[in-house]
């Protein structure tokens, strides 16, 4: 007689493999960036134009080759959904709006953070040793939408409910389907966290001011834009991950020359003008291409000496002070 193999139900605890779960969507983040040097003409708008394709191309195999050594794997591809005209009042050239794709095996929490993916294309097109064949203006790239958006505090509005609910995720495109629940009446004021923006100026002593950095559309100065905004932007989100949002280049000025900035945090995270000061101090050691006096930073209107500068003032009044004691006792 022979006994037919038994089948444990999983309520005894017998092991059981789930089916792995897979993204429905392919997790897109879209950006817009400034082609430096590539005049823009009608042809750029028909897509089976010699001059689209051959821009197009591209950009694609640049940004490629960025995000691919960057995320391996993990990233998928790039497209292009248009080329356009740059506004006049920003400068003349094209624009371009471009889709990074990554790969919908992707597990959510592998995919980079929104202003991550901005990063590395600006970290890329300023190195000064790339070889790329299109020219990106690095204070020009914007993620205008992507899947994980920098961490902020959210709205938070809890209603009673007694239902078993239903979600399908717009990002992954999973279905969940949640237990029946009974919660009690919660209502928790919208709170929506409000920018705060520092304006901040330093002088660059090693600097030599020249008029064309008067013009925001002079190569000159996007390019000091890009080389200010590259390095400085890294250190202020290390710093304040929590509330540093971007950093935006506003102007430069004679006297060597003096560099001003607008830094955009999240409120009520936002740190003070001591905090922000001590923060271009300690990175004045490690940029290279512009210098940081710090007794010239001066945050929202308020000047402020470098720590190490008065560290040394409190240092040579206490030496003044004993010396003068010591020969009162001679």
């Amino acid at each position: 007689m022979t006994t037919a193999p038994k089948t444990t139900s999983s309520t005894t605890g017998a092991s059981s493999t789930a089916a792995p779960i897979t993204l429905a969507l392919e997790p897109v983040y879209s950006l817009s960036l400034d082609l430096g040097g590539e005049p823009f003409s009608n042809a750029l708008t028909d897509p089976s134009s010699r001059e689209y394709i051959n821009l197009e191309e591209r950009v694609i195999n640049t940004c490629s080759a960025i995000y691919k050594k960057e995320f391996g794997n993990k990233f998928g591809h790039c497209n292009v959904k248009k080329f356009s005209a740059l506004p006049p009042t920003r400068a003349t050239g094209t624009e371009a709006a471009i889709e990074v794709v990554f790969n919908r095996t992707t597990p959510i929490a592998d995919l980079p953070q929104n202003n991550v993916i901005a990063e590395v294309l600006v970290k890329a097109v300023t190195n000064p040793n790339n070889t790329f064949n299109v020219s990106i203006n690095p204070a020009s790239i914007k993620v205008l939408e992507g899947p994980v958006p920098a961490t902020t505090t959210a709205p938070t509005t809890a209603a009673p409910t007694t239902a078993t609910a239903t979600s399908t995720s717009l990002t992954t495109g999973i279905s969940t389907t949640a237990s029946p629940t009974t919660a009690a009446p919660i209502t928790a004021a919208p709170t929506t966290a409000a920018p705060t923006t520092a304006r901040v100026s330093f002088r660059s002593v090693q600097s030599t001011f020249t008029n064309d950095l008067l013009n925001p559309s002079s190569t000159a100065f996007k390019n000091r834009a890009a080389m200010i905004k590259g390095q400085l932007e890294p250190i202020f989100l290390r710093t304040f991950p929590s509330s540093f949002k971007t950093l935006e280049v506003v102007s430069f000025r004679s006297g060597s020359v003096i560099n001003t900035i607008d830094l955009n945090f999240v409120s009520p995270f936002a740190p003070n003008n001591t905090q922000i000061a001590s923060t271009l101090i300690n990175a004045a050691s490690s940029v290279s291409g512009f210098d940081i006096e710090g007794s010239s930073i001066n945050v929202n209107g308020i000047l402020s000496s470098g720590v190490s500068q008065k560290m040394s003032l409190v240092t040579a009044s206490c030496l003044v002070l004993l010396s003068w004691l010591l020969s009162s006792q001679q």
